[in-house]
């Protein structure tokens, strides 16, 4: 937060504690501003060019200063406009400098706000994504801030400055609790063990390795297999004889690789992912869901009108409760909808699986419609006044069917052995809201939820795709 000094910070240091935000002036203000509101609220100081200070102080060099002298972290808010314009490039080489001076190669930390062309001096950077949802890259970010980096908070910090500014944009902030469920599913247990396991010899390395032949997820390595699973009876499944080789802790496996093996730590976090992901779909095809493979090859799983409830899922979450159909028919088009969901396990920042919504449509309720183009036609004009918060209770009614009202879903990836996701998504929460100009604040029921028919199909407003609910 930006504050009106008296005494010269040269006469006395202070330490980094602030958030540098670098961003496209104006283009990406509004994100600005609502990103820096929500950090200031949560307790940490935020610098941006979007604040202001007193009439006739040299705002620029107050800024470069405390870049210089005050940035703990430069969030770097990345889109083709920002990374082209001189001033960011400019605060980027600073912040390059300062990152050897300190020594800390992540004190540059891009914000994916739309793709773009990375510039050399942050090209090595992990980003966080914000692309798909504010609301789940703020998530992640803060979870990165105070787990990972430990970056000082202070509660009770002024934010009266970052309120004013809203007062000149199209926005304002409310000091209202505003919930962000997010769409991860966290992990909250893992089998002991892990294993690196070989056929004998003489068997088909090639028939080992065929992910389809087994009967838990495997990961081909070398001569054999990564897999949470043990032989038994020297088998791995039927007719698929193996041998283990040599196990590790599942945990420490994930933190430092398998050293034995020479399996790297991040190369062990993406066959741990490997694994979830094999695991997730193979427990999403055993409730009964059919697949359904877009364009880039991944899958997203639905239920036809033999496999879910036709009527609205009641659901009750922590936080949040109501109920929603996740299948309907559409007399208009003559098409059934389906909700569909797509799963991705995530190492960082925390371990999770990222559930991804879509809509397929059918014909018959049972067969997915095959034409791609009329299905993208479908997809673009059917939801179009389908608005935040139903799309958050659709995938609070399906979790909730999936995992049968349970607080877990436990995925099988061998014989007594589980990957344990909790349930209901991950939440967090803000002091603070943001309204745009023309809204009134959210009741805290959400206006949005009720539990009417699907009757505005076919209103004109634009899509809405979900932000603070993902």
């Amino acid at each position: 937060m930006i504050e009106n000094r008296n005494e010269d910070p040269k006469l006395k240091p202070q330490p980094r504690e602030a958030l540098f935000i670098s961003h496209a002036n104006p283009e990406d203000n509004a994100f600005c501003l609502w990103l820096g509101a929500k950090l200031a609220a949560m307790g940490y100081e935020v610098w941006a060019d979007v604040m202001r200070l007193h009439g006739g102080a040299d705002w620029q060099r107050e800024l470069e200063q405390a870049l210089r002298t005050r940035a703990v972290k430069v969030l770097v808010v990345c889109t083709p406009e920002a990374v082209e314009k001189q001033g960011v490039r400019n605060e980027i080489e600073i912040a390059s400098k300062l990152s050897s001076e300190l020594k800390d190669h992540k004190f540059i930390i891009p914000l994916k706000l739309k793709a773009y062309d990375s510039p050399f001096r942050i090209a090595h950077a992990q980003y966080v994504d914000f692309s798909k949802s504010w609301a789940s890259g703020l998530a992640e970010l803060v979870e990165l801030l105070a787990t990972t980096y430990k970056i000082p908070k202070q509660s009770g910090r002024p934010i009266e400055g970052w309120l004013a500014t809203q007062t000149r944009g199209a926005t304002r902030l409310v000091q209202q609790n505003e919930r962000l469920n997010s769409n991860w599913l966290r992990f909250k247990g893992l089998p002991p063990l892990i294993r690196y396991c070989e056929p004998p010899i003489g068997f088909p390395i090639e028939k080992f390795q065929d992910r389809t032949l087994h009967q838990w997820p495997v990961v081909p390595f070398g001569n054999g297999v990564i897999t949470f699973a043990a032989p038994r009876s020297g088998q791995l499944a039927p007719a698929m004889p193996a041998r283990m080789v040599s196990e590790l802790r599942a945990h420490d496996f994930l933190k430092d690789g398998w050293i034995r093996l020479s399996i790297q730590a991040y190369e062990a976090r993406r066959q741990f992912a490997d694994l979830g992901n094999q695991a997730f779909e193979a427990f999403l095809h055993g409730r009964g869901l059919s697949s359904f493979e877009g364009s880039g090859g991944r899958r997203a799983w639905w239920g036809s009108l033999r496999t879910v409830p036709l009527t609205q899922i009641p659901f009750d979450w922590p936080h949040q409760k109501g109920r929603r159909q996740i299948i309907g028919q559409s007399e208009k088009r003559d098409v059934h909808w389906h909700y569909a969901i797509s799963g991705q396990v995530r190492t960082g920042p925390l371990r999770h699986v990222r559930i991804s919504s879509r809509l397929l449509f059918s014909e018959n309720g049972m067969d997915a419609i095959a034409d791609v183009k009329r299905m993208h036609r479908l997809r673009r004009s059917f939801a179009k006044s389908w608005r935040n918060a139903r799309w958050r209770d659709m995938l609070s009614a399906f979790l909730w069917w999936l995992c049968e009202g349970k607080d877990q879903i436990g995925l099988p990836v061998g014989s007594g052995q589980e990957l344990v996701l909790a349930l209901p998504p991950v939440s967090f929460a803000c002091p603070v809201l943001v309204v745009h100009d023309g809204e009134a604040p959210p009741d805290e029921d959400d206006p949005d939820v009720d539990t009417d028919a699907w009757d505005d199909e076919d209103s004109e407003e634009s899509v809405v795709i979900p932000g603070r609910a993902i």
